[in-house]
């Protein structure tokens, strides 16, 4: 049986030589189907680098990004997490 996931799969990468840190994220299909637009708007702010390079799509509708930020890819996480909490408060409420 597939193992089926619903959530963003978040990791920081620190590069061996150079100790730069960096972040890779896997947005499931599942997970995208409710949260497109807010993954979309947090990808867009100008705070987040990365390039067609450093995207993967995948059939199913999920993809990979590797993505570079000037503060914490961390922090950046978290804003994005809050985001997707806010828009799902907003549609209990």
């Amino acid at each position: 049986m597939a193992l089926v996931l619903t959530h963003p799969q978040f990791r920081v990468l620190i590069h061996a030589r150079t100790r730069v840190h960096s972040a890779r994220i896997y947005f499931p299909a599942l997970f995208l189907a409710e949260f497109h637009s807010i993954v979309v708007q947090w990808l867009r702010r100008q705070e987040i680098f990365f390039d067609e390079k450093d995207l993967k799509l995948y059939s199913d509708g999920s993809f990979r990004v590797y993505f570079s930020t000037l503060s914490s890819p961390k922090i950046e996480y978290e804003k994005l997490i809050a985001m997707l909490e806010q828009q799902s408060g907003e549609n209990l409420g």
